[in-house]
């Protein structure tokens, strides 16, 4: 095995207004150093915009 290190960098932009005024849900939650995926709303899947 292989001593090998990732760092992985991840930014998170404020959500625009379209995206507000649509009810986007953010599926990405920074919280002090750790990053927090949330599963997109199910109406979401396959949907292509």
């Amino acid at each position: 095995m292989s001593d090998t290190k990732v760092k992985v960098a991840v930014r998170v932009r404020p959500m625009n207004r379209r995206e507000i005024e649509l009810n986007t849900k953010c599926v990405v939650d920074m919280e002090d150093n750790q990053t927090v995926l949330h599963p997109p709303p199910s109406n979401a899947k396959g949907e292509n915009r």
